[in-house]
């Protein structure tokens, strides 16, 4: 059975943490929630796994996430200071690569990490269980932790995201259209 050696372990949330280690020769980067039972702690299935790759496309996002996050904030306060007025509803939502998006919506005062899947016979891809809601002040903290990691870590902040060549090798990537071509043209997620 193999197993995995942490390399950076850090709790940025009751029961949340940031895990960088290595797993069946690969390098993951776990943003997850544990369990506790008995005496030992658990990882569960609530969270997302991040290759280097993808951790450098949420990085390069993060001043998106922060600036439609302020947007959501301001819009939110416009439509309360006018009684009668009806919100907004502000959406972004951008892939980080294989199934995993992060969402902001203005439903929610956080950010979403989330797998998606397409179930068959289906023209849209769909939310799974396997993600993290995190409120406004736990995306903070996650953020400085992210810092931390790559502070400790620097080889983590020159991997680089998916590089086709030409259409044709973007077009065969399951990492950057994990649905397949057509599912993500139809739901405009390209």
């Amino acid at each position: 059975m193999p197993s995995s050696k942490p390399y950076f372990n850090v709790e940025f949330a009751p029961g949340r943490f940031l895990v960088y280690s290595r797993f069946n020769e690969r390098d993951l980067i776990h943003v997850r929630e544990y369990v506790t039972m008995g005496e030992r702690t658990y990882p569960s299935k609530k969270g997302v796994c991040f290759t280097p790759g993808r951790l450098s496309a949420l990085m390069s996002k993060l001043a998106e996430i922060d600036e439609e996050r302020e947007q959501q904030r301001v819009t939110a306060a416009a439509a309360a200071a006018a009684a009668n007025a009806e919100p907004q509803q502000v959406s972004y939502k951008t892939h980080l690569g294989a199934g995993i998006y992060v969402e902001v919506a203005s439903k929610f005062n956080g950010v979403d990490l989330r797998r998606y899947w397409a179930p068959k016979g289906q023209l849209s891809i769909v939310p799974t269980k396997n993600g993290l809601y995190l409120p406004a002040s736990q995306w903070s903290s996650l953020k400085e932790r992210l810092s931390e990691l790559l502070a400790a870590h620097p080889e983590l902040s020159t991997a680089e995201e998916c590089f086709h060549p030409n259409q044709i090798g973007f077009m065969d990537c399951p990492e950057c259209l994990p649905f397949g071509w057509m599912l993500s043209s139809l739901n405009g997620l390209e």
